[in-house]
């Protein structure tokens, strides 16, 4: 067996199987903050905060429910506090509990 970049590439011959490899490396917390900042911390007494530091929490967790740019997002908007007006639109309940 032949290892090749693509399995479609014109220099495979027809009917000569191809082995792919893909590699992904871990990563621990946010991409973007590189574990240099704590998570974010709500402001006191502020609803909005209150609903995001949840959905932070939703996308930040692991599993299919993982989004690290929403996550991000969501702490970018809590760092930014007060907001007047805010960033970005937040859904109308609370995030789903997990499974």
């Amino acid at each position: 067996m032949r290892e090749h970049p693509h399995p479609h590439h014109p220099r495979v011959p027809a009917g000569e199987a191809v082995t792919t490899t893909a590699t992904t490396t871990p990563t621990t917390g946010l991409a973007t903050d590189h574990g240099l900042r704590r998570h974010p911390a709500p402001a006191p007494g502020c609803t909005v905060c209150a609903l995001l530091i949840e959905w932070f929490g939703h996308y930040a967790g692991t599993g299919p429910r993982h989004d690290a740019s929403a996550a991000v997002d969501c702490a970018v908007e809590i760092r930014n506090h007060p907001h007047d007006p805010p960033k970005m639109t937040l859904k109308r309940h609370a995030p789903p509990p997990p499974r």
